[in-house]
């Protein structure tokens, strides 16, 4: 297989490309009919023309990027629980300078039996970490004492607060039940970035296989029309020069 240069290809044009994917002589060739569930194939397209094939290929592979770069969520998710344990710290901060000895006692009580450090240490954990902690935070808050804490100081809205922020990290994470957790952000676009690297490579040379192979005519105007948005793809993302970057390709932020 020859390769065409899609390493140096930026997440964004990848993911750009398919609006290309919609337009010109691809436009026709419709692959609805060979999708399956789950953005699978279905089991006919083994029949389908070639040119199918390849929209399906290119297709999967950026929707598989554009899934991989959505996974930045986690930042959100992340920033999220972090919010919701400052925000009781902070309560329970304020409740130990009450005026009454019995509210001071139970937001000691509470700071040194839910959060950690001095209070905010826990959201410099990693995300799986930060999920344990909000899950034995959670448990904690069940056991008769302290849950009279948590009632005489009135915070139970912000540990509902907790509670919905760490199940929608541990969703964020993959981690429910039945599920594979799938790898951290990085690696999955990472890896989503190369199968787009392989899949524009392979489609490439094998619709470049088809015209050097046709003869002049209608046909092989097709194949030119069909190759004309890779050709495209890659005058618009050249190498870079020698030593002064590496590709895009290996860049995910």
């Amino acid at each position: 297989m020859s390769g065409y240069g899609y390493s140096y290809v930026t997440d964004k044009a990848f993911v750009a490309f398919a609006h290309d994917l919609g337009q010109g002589a691809w436009k026709s060739v419709s692959i609805a009919k060979y999708e399956g569930e789950g953005k699978k194939l279905d089991a006919s397209a083994l029949e389908a023309p070639h040119p199918v094939l390849w929209k399906l290929r290119i297709s999967l592979v950026i929707n598989a990027l554009k899934l991989a770069l959505g996974s930045g969520k986690l930042d959100v998710l992340d920033a999220g629980w972090d919010s919701s344990e400052r925000r009781l710290n902070f309560r329970l901060a304020e409740r130990a300078d009450d005026t009454d000895a019995d509210v001071r006692a139970a937001a000691n009580r509470l700071r040194r039996q839910l959060l950690k450090g001095k209070g905010t240490a826990q959201t410099g954990y990693e995300l799986d970490a930060e999920v344990d902690f909000g899950l034995k935070q959670l448990e904690l808050a069940k056991e008769a004492p302290i849950a009279a804490d948590i009632k005489k100081l009135k915070v139970d809205d912000l540990l509902h607060d907790i509670e919905k922020a760490t199940e929608a990290l541990a969703v964020g994470l993959g981690r429910k039940g039945g599920v594979k957790r799938a790898g951290p952000p990085s690696v999955q676009q990472r890896d989503a970035l190369a199968a787009c690297t392989s899949a524009f490579n392979g489609v490439h040379d094998h619709i470049a296989w088809f015209i050097a192979n046709t003869p002049n005519g209608p046909d092989r105007e097709t194949l030119e029309e069909l190759e004309a948005p890779f050709e495209a793809l890659l005058a618009r993302n050249p190498p870079t020069k020698p030593g002064s970057q590496l590709p895009p390709s290996t860049l995910i932020a």
